[in-house]
């Protein structure tokens, strides 16, 4: 018959706690899923790059011209509020996955010649999932599906 002594109790009373702080860690986790999709005459038929990024809502960054938003792709050191980056090629489909977000985004997208809507900003809570249709110059459509 097995003993229970101080040791074994000692463990299960850590282990108890444990578990619910992962239980409801995981049960807060938020995931948001962004899908983007090209026609063959997105950008001319180029390659272009999509930027997703954090951005502080009452800070200028939402209103940043697009030059100055293209310089902080490939910045050495990289720029800490760029998520991920993507290249997006024409008639192609991409995906991205945003795990535990805490703040606004803006998923930018880098034409060669852009249109006036060539950023999505993304408010807190972020949505389930962003559909995202992009024209030849600009972003066509956007479709949010709430959580």
């Amino acid at each position: 018959m097995p003993t229970h002594g101080p040791a074994q109790t000692t463990q299960r009373s850590l282990l108890c706690p444990l578990l619910a702080a992962l239980t409801f860690l995981s049960g807060c986790a938020t995931t948001t899923r962004i899908y983007v999709k090209s026609k063959e005459t997105t950008n001319d038929g180029n390659t272009m790059y999509m930027a997703v990024r954090t951005v502080d809502p009452k800070a200028a960054t939402l209103n940043e011209p697009y030059q100055q938003s293209a310089a902080k792709l490939f910045t050495d050191p990289p720029d800490p509020t760029i998520i991920t980056t993507q290249p997006i090629f024409p008639g192609d489909s991409a995906a991205v996955t945003l795990d535990n977000i805490d703040k606004d985004v803006v998923v930018s997208f880098f034409f060669t010649s852009p249109g006036p809507n060539w950023r999505v900003p993304l408010h807190r809570p972020l949505p389930a999932e962003i559909y995202i249709d992009l024209g030849q110059h600009q972003v066509e459509r956007v479709q949010v599906k709430k959580r």
